[in-house]
């Protein structure tokens, strides 16, 4: 496996990004991968493995970089919730990241990696988790005719009161999609969900959703309190039979 960070410039200052793939002069399919709140860790880099493992050129963009070179997040320290300092700091991370940004940011990377032999441009495809899920959504909206699929898992702040809240452009998306959520997601809870999934049930949209029962946000990462065995299993392989087909 090829695995390298290389620097990006962007509008905003040099952004590091992971690349993984198989080895060889390919070109292998593209895919864009959107860490969560806790940003870059293990966890999120063990994502890019598998899909290199699988066949492709994944990017793992430092969504954080305008805070700070891959900065990191104690899990622990989060895990006590409102009011500890990295709870805050976490939250505080989160929201300094807009829609806007993060697509700009991606631009950028896509042009890095159209400069690279190795990487099919011709054949994309976008994953994301948390807030990544949502930029993921956001990203397909925004170039429908770029990317051919992509899988959003455990999707938070995707339902707003916002006349542009991410649901609101599903319909915009021609890409295949998977959508996995926790059926007991204390941070996205389903409920709060249900306009998402209205607009991913409508028949022009190409969107498989699977609710997991009893699986609460965050349930894709081994080494986090939520990992649920079965979710990430299955949302795995819904995952990867839709990359299979669609790239």
């Amino acid at each position: 496996m090829v695995e390298r960070d290389d620097v990006v410039e962007t509008g905003d200052g040099p952004m590091t990004v992971t690349i993984r793939h198989p080895d060889g002069a390919g070109p292998f399919p593209v895919v864009i991968v959107y860490h969560d709140g806790p940003g870059l860790r293990e966890d999120i880099h063990d994502v890019t493995r598998t899909l290199a493992d699988a066949g492709y050129y994944t990017v793992l963009p430092d969504l954080y970089h305008r805070l700070g070179h891959q900065i990191s997040f104690d899990m622990a320290g989060i895990a006590q919730g409102p009011g500890s300092p990295e709870f805050d700091r976490l939250i505080a991370a989160v929201t300094s990241l807009g829609d806007d940004m993060v697509l700009a940011d991606t631009v950028a990377v896509l042009d890095a990696t159209a400069r690279d032999g190795a990487a099919d441009m011709a054949s994309k495809a976008a994953m994301g988790f948390c807030m990544g899920a949502r930029f993921t959504l956001r990203l397909l909206a925004s170039d429908p005719d770029g990317f051919a699929a992509g899988s959003a898992l455990h999707p938070s702040n995707c339902v707003t009161d916002d006349a542009d809240s991410p649901h609101r452009s599903i319909g915009a998306i021609s890409a295949e999609l998977f959508v996995g959520l926790g059926g007991a997601d204390t941070i996205s809870p389903l409920e709060l969900n249900g306009p998402l999934r209205d607009e991913l049930a409508q028949p022009s949209v190409k969107a498989t959703v699977e609710i997991f029962d009893g699986a609460d946000h965050g349930f894709m990462f081994p080494h986090y309190p939520a990992y649920q065995q079965h979710a990430a299993t299955v949302s795995w392989e819904r995952t990867l039979e839709l990359f299979r087909r669609a790239l």
